[in-house]
């Protein structure tokens, strides 16, 4: 088990905020946030689980798909920065200790993924902002945009299973 950096919360959600409160993410920020997306790949597969409709289903783990590329965009930014860092195997990830066996989509978890999206985006754009390597702002942006893709995929997932926000 990767032990997180002291005063980083141990779930992933929370972590992510606390990340967002960075000005410049440092490699140790990046080693988290790439555990955190890995958490996301997760978490989007364990939505899928539970979606009988194909169509919707295919939409999450698309989603589900494209975390894992954010991670993968972190680990090549921190190596840009100078730093090495492996994605973690699952049990190795702090984060999954929290994970649910399984996970319902309603419509108030479908309204919290579409502004979580939408902060994640804000979130990488505002770090490639600040960040002078214009490799890993690019990443930092290439991020962005696909979490504003997911938004948009999980708004048609609504659209698909009828929800109510």
């Amino acid at each position: 088990m990767i032990t997180l950096p002291p005063g980083y919360p141990t779930e992933a959600f929370a972590a992510f905020d606390f990340l967002k409160s960075r000005e410049r993410l440092s490699i140790e920020d990046l080693k988290v946030l790439a555990m955190i997306e890995c958490y996301g790949e997760t978490f989007y597969d364990l939505l899928a689980q539970g979606v009988q409709h194909e169509a919707a289903r295919a939409l999450l783990k698309r989603n589900a798909a494209e975390e894992r590329g954010h991670a993968q965009r972190c680990v090549k930014a921190i190596g840009l920065l100078g730093g090495q860092f492996e994605l973690p195997a699952k049990a190795d990830n702090p984060f999954m200790a929290l994970a649910p066996a399984s996970i319902p989509l309603d419509a108030e978890l479908v309204r919290l993924l579409e502004q979580g999206e939408v902060d994640g985006d804000l979130a990488y754009q505002a770090w490639a902002d600040r960040e002078p390597l214009e490799e890993v702002a690019q990443l930092y942006r290439h991020n962005g945009r696909e979490e504003i893709r997911h938004c948009e995929r999980v708004g048609q997932v609504k659209a698909l299973l009828r929800l109510k926000a």
